[in-house]
């Protein structure tokens, strides 16, 4: 398994229409706001919400990079998220909308600081440079999920959610690999099956270090670039932005 792993949940919430630029209205003094810029692939009918850039531990090769599992089961809350071998950490004990705070309380609680420039050592293992996000249904859908029986949902109609980035360095590519997931729909062919209608909110964590890279200097401006797109083909291309000095 590469280093970044997808986790899925559940949600609900607003959209843009052209390339948006994510950010709180009004950002706590002292906090620094994610660069994050969205373009809609066609009329998605939900809407990545809730995004975070920050250093957090990794691991290292000869941990198999296992603290990247333990950050990711830090910022969520550990009894609504459970472990599940399909979705990483899914579905856990209900828990009503909106989902819009969820990866901002988990930071909150683990002391992680969003910034847009990192030291070398925050991006050198066993540290790396996380981006996260949630999913949550936009327009559309009703029905139940694991948090409620009826209520704002990502119908299964519309898994598998394909998501895959790629890392780029002062505009060149850096990693190819950043991560390529499928999200499944939520059913009883999953290890922990589920009998709903679909998802009320997927959580998404990507995260890069210098050991995927190609070596050398590490300081420059680099961008993750992540598509998701639906089982319909419409979704998201999203960029997060961030320096290395």
């Amino acid at each position: 398994m590469r280093k970044s792993v997808l986790i899925v949940l559940l949600t609900l919430l607003v959209t843009t229409l052209a390339v948006a630029q994510f950010a709180p209205a009004n950002p706590p003094e002292g906090k620094q706001t994610p660069q994050v810029q969205m373009k809609p692939i066609g009329d998605p009918a939900w809407k990545p919400v809730d995004f975070h850039v920050f250093s957090a531990p990794v691991g290292t090769p000869d941990n198999g990079f296992a603290d990247f599992g333990q950050t990711m089961t830090y910022l969520l809350y550990p009894l609504r998220h459970q472990a599940c071998a399909e979705l990483g950490r899914g579905p856990g004990d209900p828990h009503q909308p909106p989902y819009t705070h969820e990866m901002e309380a988990g930071l909150d609680i683990m002391n992680y600081q969003d910034a847009n420039v990192f030291s070398a050592k925050d991006f050198t293992t066993p540290n790396g440079v996380f981006a996260i996000w949630m999913i949550v249904p936009h327009h559309g859908a009703s029905g139940s999920s694991p948090d409620f029986g009826l209520g704002p949902i990502m119908p299964n109609t519309l898994f598998p959610l394909h998501i895959v980035g790629e890392t780029y360095r002062n505009n060149k590519l850096w990693d190819a690999y950043l991560g390529d997931f499928y999200v499944p729909k939520l059913d009883n062919n999953l290890s922990c099956p589920f009998n709903v209608d679909g998802w009320s909110h997927v959580p998404v964590f990507f995260a890069d270090t210098s050991s995927f890279g190609p070596g050398g200097p590490l300081q420059g401006h680099y961008e993750y670039r992540v598509t998701v797109t639906d089982a319909t083909g419409e979704g998201w291309s999203i960029t997060t932005s961030f320096t290395v000095r």
